[in-house]
């Protein structure tokens, strides 16, 4: 009981404080805010020159802001656009990721093999 009673005080604290967004209480009690993302494929392999589209997917369904960024490294071997198209540069190995906008603690890799030529 007397964690309940904390938790609480904390909430009208942060509401009193003036937090952005805590007015509406259903939104502490009922968090849409992100908890994870996932990245597919989680890997590929491409020939340099190839393309690869990305996807990301964020949980819970109901998280209201489902935005990522999206990262290559190293950026010698791919690029990547806004949109997790990667475009393969160079043989080698790179790490697609991506990072959730919402909570930017919130990320997912996937592998990338790239080759000079097609693999048989």
């Amino acid at each position: 009981m007397r964690r309940f009673w904390i938790g609480v005080l904390g909430a009208a604290c942060v509401m009193a404080a003036g937090c952005p967004g805590c007015s509406d209480i259903t939104k502490i009690l009922n968090p849409t805010g992100v908890q994870s993302v996932a990245v597919l494929p989680a890997s590929a392999q491409l020939i340099v020159g190839q393309t690869q589209q990305f996807a990301a997917t964020i949980k819970p369904d109901s998280a209201s802001d489902k935005g990522v960024t999206w990262s290559v490294a190293p950026g010698g071997n791919a690029m990547i656009d806004a949109k997790g198209l990667v475009t393969a540069l160079a043989p080698g190995q790179a790490v697609v990721t991506a990072t959730t906008v919402a909570s930017p603690v919130h990320t997912a890799q996937a592998a990338v093999t790239i080759v000079s030529t097609s693999v048989k």
